[in-house]
């Protein structure tokens, strides 16, 4: 394992409704969803295996046994290294992110964890999350992913991920304030690009401490995005530019923009 990288877990939640890409997902699982001629779940365990973890959490959803299925028969294949643990957490119901990980705690403990969101895809030279974990170790604090998103392109993105930011070096920056998720598409000034956060983390265990001061919502709802902003006001939080192509699987046009991408990518791009 790389100086990098000394990630002990990563957490995969699996268990969303996918809302947003309805009516195809009252037949299919989102995360079982292809992206190109892969579903979108194995996209995730690549990345997460690229970081050379010692075990990963999937938080599933009990009515959504295709997804248990699908993770046990690729942990059964020839790729699987015999070292990584794999442990199943039930989210007996869509409660939010921030629930989802606060199950995985008994088995994380005391340890940096990264968060691979399956429906944030990326095309990278170098797994997103071991990029973040370069920042965490350096910093010793909870970091958030930032993508760049030029003007016009706020369409292909969920509204989130609003950040304000103070430059440090090595592409990290502190967030100074966390924007709230809210309905609609991520807006961008019409003349310049900017840094927007997305599904992708590196974290400690003080982050279940944020979770644990926020709470979830009166309507039940438990989601991350008040423990980041939690952590941003105790300049606790580091951002960190990400390298590769970004797309936003959740949102359906960032779906289908990243089919396209990757019909060119390996279709067009091969001269086929």
């Amino acid at each position: 394992m790389t100086e990098t990288c000394q990630l002990s877990w990563a957490i995969i939640p699996t268990a969303g409704r996918g809302t947003r890409l309805r009516p195809v997902t009252k037949v299919v699982p989102k995360v079982l969803l292809p992206v190109g001629l892969r579903p979108m779940i194995d996209w995730a365990i690549d990345e997460a295996l690229e970081a050379e973890v010692g075990g990963i959490a999937f938080v599933v959803a009990p009515d959504q046994p295709m997804v248990t299925a699908h993770i046990k028969a690729r942990q059964s294949s020839s790729d699987w290294p015999v070292s990584v643990e794999t442990h199943f957490v039930e989210q007996s119901h869509p409660a939010g992110l921030g629930d989802a990980l606060i199950r995985c705690r008994p088995w994380t403990g005391d340890d940096s964890f990264g968060v691979v969101v399956p429906d944030n895809w990326f095309d990278s030279p170098c797994a997103p999350v071991v990029q973040l974990a370069g920042a965490h170790f350096r910093t010793g604090q909870a970091s958030l992913g930032l993508i760049e998103v030029r003007p016009g392109q706020g369409f292909l993105l969920g509204n989130v991920g609003e950040v304000e930011l103070e430059p440090i070096e090595n592409r990290d920056f502190r967030i100074t304030r966390l924007g709230d998720k809210s309905d609609g598409a991520f807006t961008t000034p019409k003349s310049r690009s900017v840094l927007r956060g997305c599904a992708r983390y590196v974290l400690g265990p003080s982050f279940y401490d944020a979770l644990d001061a926020t709470g979830p919502l009166p309507e039940g709802e438990w989601d991350d995005v008040p423990a980041f902003q939690y952590l941003a006001g105790e300049a606790e939080l580091i951002g960190h530019k990400l390298e590769g192509h970004h797309f936003d699987l959740g949102h359906q046009s960032g779906y289908l923009a990243a089919m396209n991408y990757l019909f060119e990518r390996d279709i067009i791009g091969n001269g086929a």
